[in-house]
């Protein structure tokens, strides 16, 4: 036995007579700050957990990087409590080691990959990971004479980084048979009078795909990893002109180079060595019709969370500056003097505050009417000031709108002490620290 199973959205397990590999279990829940839920709902951690426990197989699970819809806390702990079999998670080596210590306080024995060496998990089956941008990786499973080359949601956006991957797995892959890669955007792309933004990220996704099929050649390519809805009321503008497996389809079939496209839904499967696209043609018509169906009918709507006082703001971003002054002491006051960081002008919406955040002056409330940059709720506002993964999340789940063309980056690199601290940068690691702001200084220097 050498099979395929499709789980939902990022997850799917390939099964040998003896072994399991699981990959990116989210299967349930909103995730992203209540931004993101799935497009099927049918799928659960309780369900999971009982397939992995029917196979009686060693089971191993690997997770490409710590996004909530690829590494979810509630199959976690439900694998933990229900599942009797011994669980190995595969995870990148990091600076941090946050996710490893966590899984390995919770129990589980843990392999850390290092960059490109492979993992050898039984006689037949084989994992070899890389690390990709922001925390990311990507990984090449040999799974008898199969290879399947999972990309999830690495941004391949040139022939040249096609290229670098294509090189990296050459050695372990003179061909790729199976390519897994991600369709839709995944992140805020323009406020609600801005669909021309979103047109254009949906045909960039498309473009992104017929590259890496044209480059990387994969046999077959199964795009997955955006079987989601922006799903809150504030947030849910942005389904107007995602792609989906529908619309990809019909696109793959003005298209030679992707001839060999095709989707699946939960609870679909193929055997690896007998299968061909064209032998999986009407599984795929099948899936792009469910796909269909879901994405058409009405969805439910998370509602805002209650309205927070003006008085936690500012206790949440004194959270934020203790925590980014302490990893990085110093750091963000000169950026700021600089001119690197500007302070950020927010308006919170439910509770009609104006706020100027500063590392260098600190919280001051302005006048009613004052310009702003970013417009958010103050549970929000909140979340991003008080969580590592605050302003990764807020990107990721577009619960805010801008109020000039760049706002967006202001308000990125405002962050940018937050999102080193996630990387894993900062005072333990001061020789990495300095090289990636020595990097991130030249970059900023040589644009402007």
């Amino acid at each position: 036995m050498n099979q395929l199973n499709f789980v939902n959205h990022a997850c799917f397990y390939i099964a040998n007579d003896t072994t399991l590999l699981l990959v990116d279990p989210w299967v349930e829940g909103a995730v992203f700050n209540n931004g993101w839920s799935l497009l099927d709902n049918n799928t659960s951690n309780s369900g999971l957990v009982r397939e992995l426990a029917a196979r009686q197989l060693n089971t191993y699970i690997w997770y490409s990087h710590e996004h909530p819809d690829h590494f979810s806390i509630g199959f976690i702990k439900k694998l933990k409590q229900d599942f009797a079999g011994k669980v190995t998670i595969l995870f990148q080596h990091t600076k941090d080691k946050r996710v490893v210590t966590f899984l390995r306080r919770s129990g589980f024995e843990v392999i850390e990959c290092l960059p490109g060496e492979t993992v050898r998990i039984d006689d037949t089956l084989r994992i070899s990971v890389f690390p990709y941008a922001d925390g990311d990786s990507y990984c090449l499973i040999n799974s008898g004479e199969r290879a399947i080359l999972n990309i999830n949601d690495c941004a391949l956006t040139s022939p040249d980084a096609c290229r670098a991957v294509r090189a990296s797995v050459a050695r372990l892959a003179p061909q790729i048979d199976v390519l897994f890669t991600q369709f839709g955007y995944a992140n805020w792309v323009g406020n609600p009078f801005e669909p021309e933004l979103r047109r254009r990220a949906a045909a960039e996704k498309r473009h992104r795909i017929a590259l890496q099929m044209e480059i990387l050649k994969p046999v077959l390519t199964i795009p997955f990893a955006s079987f989601v809805t922006f799903a809150s009321d504030e947030n849910n503008y942005m389904n107007d002109h995602q792609n989906s497996a529908y619309t990809i389809r019909q696109w793959s079939t003005l298209s030679p180079v992707t001839e060999s496209l095709r989707f699946m839904k939960p609870g679909d499967a193929f055997d690896l060595d007998l299968d061909t696209p064209i032998s999986l043609a009407g599984m795929s018509y099948a899936a792009a019709l469910h796909w269909k169906k879901l994405g058409e009918a009405p969805r439910e709507v998370l509602l805002a969370e209650p309205s927070v006082s003006a008085g936690d703001v500012e206790v949440a971003f004194a959270k934020h500056l203790k925590s980014v002054r302490g990893n990085l002491p110093g750091l963000s006051y000169a950026l700021e003097k600089l001119g690197l960081i500007k302070p950020l002008v927010m308006y919170i919406a439910d509770i009609h505050l104006t706020a100027r955040f500063s590392y260098v002056s600190g919280y001051t409330v302005l006048d009613t009417g004052a310009s702003f940059d970013i417009s958010m709720t103050s549970p929000s506002v909140v979340f991003l000031f008080s969580n590592e993964y605050g302003f990764n999340t807020t990107h990721v789940n577009g619960r805010f709108r801008t109020a000039s063309p760049d706002a967006l980056q202001r308000f990125s690199r405002f962050f940018m002490p937050q999102n080193m601290g996630r990387q894993g940068y900062g005072i333990g690691h001061p020789l990495a620290t300095a090289g990636h702001l020595a990097g991130n200084v030249l970059g900023r220097l040589k644009r402007i």
